[in-house]
């Protein structure tokens, strides 16, 4: 994933789906914009899954727990 954060990629998900709505939006457009989506998702999707890799909990005994072993 690029260098563009979580959130610019939120707005431009965001902006791509208000430009779908459109009645008046050519299928070819649609197209291109739904396949930006998609790609944008993705890297949203990678991004997250390798936060929560990161994350760790730290538990009532002082041990630290991956994010993957952590109960909620």
């Amino acid at each position: 994933m690029d260098s563009v954060s979580l959130d610019e990629k939120f707005k431009s998900i965001e902006e791509i789906l208000k430009e779908l709505e459109k009645d008046d939006i050519a299928i070819e457009d649609a197209l291109e914009l739904y396949t930006k989506g998609k790609v944008a998702v993705e890297e949203c999707k990678n991004k997250i899954d390798m936060i929560e890799k990161e994350v760790k909990k730290i538990n009532p005994d002082g041990s630290v727990s991956s994010f993957d072993e952590v109960d909620f």
